[in-house]
């Protein structure tokens, strides 16, 4: 429906049917223009435009009669739902308390057909609203008040209009992917996003998973394989972690992304693409073009749009309003002075995704209805990280999660993947269940709740990544 309404929107615009359109809140900060989300830009009088006109439709929440009225919003064929202003030729919709959808075509009057066009448009217009509510942090958005919340907000309404790479630099678990997907979002690319985990494609593997194959192209290659690159085509390809690309990857990466020609692994035939380049790494990428372990040529062609994500212990003021955000894994349970005192009194090293872990384990852990002081054991066994029983107890809330009925799937390794646990800790944490289930790989799967139909999943996941329970972590699969 939103995309429709754009798409004929855009159709009008261009057809210079309709001037100006936009959403404008109480200030006259616009948020929505011509079919994009706008940060950071304050409409002026003229042009179009009135304040005065603009406060009284907010303050009354009626239509206003000024100038020649054409049509007035409660009468003719709008809806009472879509309460509208045709003056002369200005349309003010009061979306809510503080926003109005402001249009003017440009001319002494409004055409009929625009008048209907935005009548019948309240459901797509509502929709523009959960965006307005993505920019501005909350439903999926950048999360926070903090200056750096909301500069990391403009950035990505910015450079979401652009085509050129962006390049999203911070520390492990700041939240690179969302701010990826969200400059897609906002983006109005057609195609998919499509994620590239570059840590988990072995480097024998990388150049056929990402560019695909032909049939025949290696030992093995019995058809023909669609790579992740066609996959993304009219969207966007997220390089997650692009510093675990492996160097012979990087030049036909590089000519890529120059040309958007690829060919796929043993076909002679190159291929034209229309794909959106995002890349993200926690690692300083300069030090690693010192180590020759990263190309400068392509650390230059990726870095023309550049987004630094803070650390969440340099924007603390967000930290509460992200625990709202996570608030329907704590189950209900209230929040005591106790919780509180333990997340503002502790510097988040793993980030926005350590915080978010947090509070699952808090809303599985408590006892009680209130999450207090009991959960300061959480936060004081990850401080200390100092020997091997101390590590242990560090999975007492995923243990407590796998013991309450929770899936494997669900609760653990969605850790491993986003990185908050590493191969070792994951064998730490499998091993007590692997010596309950006497070393048996079924019944270890049946006591992580993995349903029947999953073990195949299991038993996959576990030998793609090396993880062998009942052997030492640095030994060989």
């Amino acid at each position: 429906m939103i995309e429709q309404f754009k798409h004929r929107l855009a159709e009008r615009i261009q057809q210079k049917d309709i001037g100006l359109v936009m959403i404008v809140d109480r200030g006259g900060r616009i948020r929505w223009h011509h079919g994009r989300p706008v940060s950071g830009r304050t409409v002026e009088e003229g042009w179009g435009f009135s304040r005065t006109h603009l406060l009284e439709v907010l303050d009354s929440g009626n239509p206003l009669e000024s100038r020649d009225v054409t049509i007035s919003g409660t009468e003719g064929n709008l809806p009472q739902s879509a309460r509208m202003l045709l003056v002369g030729s200005l349309f003010i919709h009061p979306i809510d308390d503080d926003l109005v959808l402001y249009v003017d075509s440009g001319r002494d009057s409004l055409d009929p057909s625009d008048v209907e066009f935005f009548a019948t448009s309240g459901d797509a217009i509502r929709s523009l609203l959960e965006e307005l509510r993505a920019v501005d942090g909350s439903g999926g958005g950048i999360t926070g008040s903090s200056p750096a919340a909301r500069r990391m907000r403009e950035l990505v309404l910015s450079f979401a209009l652009e085509d050129d790479p962006v390049l999203i630099l911070g520390e492990t678990g700041v939240g690179k992917s969302r701010i990826a997907q969200l400059i897609h979002r906002f983006s109005g690319r057609s195609g998919q996003f499509i994620i590239v985990d570059s840590p988990a494609v072995p480097e024998s593997l990388f150049e056929s998973e990402l560019f695909g194959h032909a049939k025949g192209a290696f030992t093995g290659a019995d058809r023909a394989k669609t790579g992740l690159v066609e996959a993304a085509e009219s969207g966007t390809l997220f390089l997650d972690e692009i510093a675990e690309v492996p160097l012979s990857v990087q030049a036909k990466l590089l000519r890529f992304i120059d040309a958007q020609r690829y060919r796929a692994v043993g076909d002679p035939k190159e291929r034209r693409i229309d794909v959106r380049i995002i890349a993200a790494t926690n690692r300083d990428l300069e030090d690693e073009i010192a180590r020759q372990r990263f190309r400068e040529d392509l650390f230059f062609r990726l870095n023309v749009l550049t987004i630094k994500v803070p650390p969440l212990r340099e924007r603390p003021e967000d930290i509460h309003a992200l625990v709202g955000e996570f608030e329907r894994f704590l189950r209900g349970r209230e929040l005591g002075p106790g919780f509180w005192r333990v997340v503002d009194g502790y510097d988040w090293p793993g980030n926005v995704r350590e915080l978010v872990n947090f509070v699952k384990r808090a809303g599985i852990q408590a006892s009680g209805r209130v999450i207090g002081e009991e959960i300061e054991e959480l936060l004081s066994r990850r401080r200390s990280r100092s020997s091997t029983p101390a590590e242990r107890d560090e999975f007492a809330g995923l243990r407590a999660a796998i013991d309450a009925g929770e899936d494997f799937f669900d609760v653990v390794w969605p850790l491993f993947l986003d990185r908050e646990l590493n191969r070792r800790q994951l064998l730490g944490f499998l091993e007590d269940y692997f010596w309950q289930s006497r070393h048996s790989l079924k019944d270890l799967a049946r006591r992580l709740n993995i349903p029947d139909n999953q073990y195949p999943r299991f038993v996959s996941a576990l030998h793609r990544y090396g993880v062998h329970p009942g052997r030492p972590a640095g030994s060989s699969s």
